[in-house]
């Protein structure tokens, strides 16, 4: 895989690990290239230069795709909530059948049980509770821009954000917003970046406090839980797809749960319909091209 190639699959991590609903992990899998990269952050250490080289251009191209889409997505789903669910949804069950694919695989020949099923339906029920027990993704505001929001909590937010990029359909921006962070966070993404690109140093570097943390978060949590997977790879790797796939049938759910009334109109009705679609077929292309 190329330098160029990479840091395009790099993006496409960034835009599904801010889009709410997607895993920059489940389009990892979906691509072909997971287990490469969840080995390479497990075992950076042991050979840094080949694995940071490896990991470089991913993490450019996320890195771009997530400054330039929290701004974006900040005033998208301000603007357009429904639309933008759908389009993102559309991508999710894009992808299905390939995971699906990649489930019966790791079967090595033999046939889903009854377990694998019970894993698929405990997964989604995990994800859904939150929505039927009145779970608000405004909560978390006053945690992060009040006086409690401390370079700590920053800190365990990220390492929470990192097991949601390596875990493959566990969305980092769906257990978020069940928290109540989502919001707050893409807000503050946005507005650090705003900051920046209009050369407003004082806003910026005020942000700093925040953003460290943040940042050193991701990188502990990330070779911490890579760690973990690259081993349940190795020895139940059909269970880890069951609840993948029990994880992504439930995020539908929990996207399309904060629609108002008011969201609802004829016009978004149909550009809904059409982001849909179009979602759907970007994520099955997708998943196509590595099959």
């Amino acid at each position: 895989m190329s330098f160029i190639k990479r840091i395009l699959y790099g993006i496409l991590i960034g835009i599904a690990s801010i889009a709410p609903g997607l895993s920059g992990g489940t389009i990892a899998i979906a691509l072909g290239f997971y287990e490469n990269l969840v080995s390479a952050v497990a075992n950076i250490f042991k050979n840094f230069r080949k694995h940071f080289s490896y990991l470089l251009p991913f993490g450019i191209g996320a890195v771009v795709s997530i400054a330039a889409l929290s701004v974006v997505f900040d005033y998208m789903f301000a603007e357009f909530p429904l639309p933008t669910n759908l389009l993102f949804i559309g991508f999710i069950l894009g992808t299905l059948p390939f995971i699906r694919a990649r489930f019966k695989t790791s079967l090595n020949s033999s046939r889903a049980s009854w377990k694998h099923t019970a894993v698929g339906i405990l997964f989604l029920i995990i994800v859904i509770i939150p929505v039927f027990t009145g779970g608000t993704a405004e909560t978390g505001a006053g945690a992060l821009t009040g006086e409690t929001g401390t370079p700590l909590m920053f800190l365990m937010i990220g390492m929470i954000i990192a097991a949601t990029l390596v875990i493959p359909g566990l969305s980092g921006t769906m257990i978020l917003t069940s928290l109540g962070f989502y919001k707050p966070l893409l807000h503050t993404a946005s507005t650090f970046v705003t900051a920046a690109v209009t050369m407003d140093i004082t806003s910026a570097a005020a942000m700093m406090t925040s953003i460290i943390p943040l940042g050193l978060g991701v990188l502990m949590g990330g070779v911490l839980v890579a760690k973990l997977l690259d081993k349940l790879f190795k020895v139940i790797p059909s269970y880890i797809y069951a609840a993948v796939i029990g994880l992504l049938c439930a995020t539908p759910f929990v996207m399309l749960a904060g629609i108002t009334a008011a969201d609802i109109s004829a016009v978004n009705i149909i550009i809904g319909i059409a982001a849909l679609a179009a979602g759907l077929f970007s994520g099955w292309k997708l998943g196509e091209k590595e099959q």
